[in-house]
């Protein structure tokens, strides 16, 4: 028995978390079906503990012959509460959040909007939107601390910009740290996207970090370019993404790059690009780097081409990727 369930006064807490989706997931596992735990249910389940969807999959398909043998991996990498358990298990169940999240979402409501008109009006248009001041100047050095020693370098040192073993292409695998914690439970940015989604009932996505460094010769881009994380075997619905710069970042930097409007498109025309996306050069219809000082934070509607560039300037990009968006409805 693990310690987050010894800690829990009732296991009923989670049973609908056990005797429903624990029970889909080993109805997969028996059929060696692992790439299909990734419906939006799974996903909103594993951030709730705490987890990627990466390491969530592994928990289900390599660690765990049991749920409780699930919770204790879980347990082990994001320190699961109770509070998490309970969350999942009241959206499986269709019941109101627990006391302590309503008034957490009573709050948010009550904030005054942190998103302008004017804001508003470009997030129609052109599909992104730019939270300025999403964390403040302390909590991004928070964390820039903490994916440098993740990486194991002196970040103010360029000679150890390059060859590291702990980042897969831009992106960084630090998933959980108490400041990327912090940054994710910001109201601010909570705030943010409760205006874009017209709820404040929602989940807070578990990602990773990023670490462009400038491009050289020895070592280039390594991209990716414009590209969609969209799912084109389901019908295309409205979703957000979002990146917080942690450094004063140009548009030469690295910046992210998005095709502004591209969300006006509909869905069947997008659909079209989803078995040939990496052959098209996106660029051709208006592509726009988006600078940004430290702390503010760039939300993007994920119909839009997105992606990374060549870092031009003389110092590394350096991000955190968050996102919210309400559980998903239940099939």
């Amino acid at each position: 028995m693990t310690q987050v369930i010894n800690s829990l006064q009732q296991r009923s807490n989670f049973s609908s978390l056990e005797s429903i989706w624990w029970r889909r997931t080993q109805l997969l596992n028996c059929a060696g079906s692992e790439s299909v735990l990734d419906s939006e249910v799974d996903r909103a389940i594993f951030d709730l503990l705490g987890v990627s969807q990466h390491q969530g999959i592994t928990a289900v398909f390599e660690h765990a012959s049991s749920f409780d043998g699930f919770l204790n991996h879980v347990e082990q990498l994001s320190g699961i509460s109770g509070q998490g358990l309970a969350r999942a298990n009241a959206y499986l169940n269709d019941l109101a959040q627990p006391t302590w999240v309503q008034q957490k979402f009573d709050e948010i409501a009550a904030m005054p909007n942190v998103l302008t008109d004017e804001d508003i009006q470009q997030w129609h248009e052109d599909g992104y939107v730019i939270l300025r001041q999403a964390l403040d100047l302390e909590l991004c050095s928070k964390v820039i601390k903490a994916i440098a020693d993740f990486l194991d370098i002196d970040i103010n040192d360029p000679s150890q910009w390059y060859g590291l073993k702990m980042r897969n292409g831009i992106m960084v695998d630090l998933i959980q740290h108490p400041a990327l914690t912090q940054a994710r439970n910001v109201k601010r940015i909570h705030k943010a996207y409760s205006q874009l989604w017209e709820t404040e009932d929602l989940v807070v996505s578990v990602d990773r970090c990023g670490f462009n460094p400038p491009h050289t010769q020895e070592h280039p881009f390594s991209g990716p370019d414009l590209h969609w994380d969209l799912n084109f075997a389901k019908p295309l619905k409205f979703g957000t993404q979002g990146i917080v710069y942690l450094t004063d970042t140009a548009p030469e930097q690295g910046a992210l790059t998005v095709v502004p409007g591209f969300h006006l498109k509909s869905p069947d025309l997008i659909g079209q690009y989803a078995n040939n996306q990496h052959q098209t050069d996106f660029h051709q219809f208006g592509s726009r780097a988006i600078g940004a000082n430290a702390g503010d934070m760039v939300i993007w509607h994920h119909f839009l081409p997105h992606g990374s560039r060549a870092n031009l300037t003389e110092q590394p990009r350096i991000v955190q990727y968050i996102n919210m968006y309400p559980f998903p409805q239940i099939s």
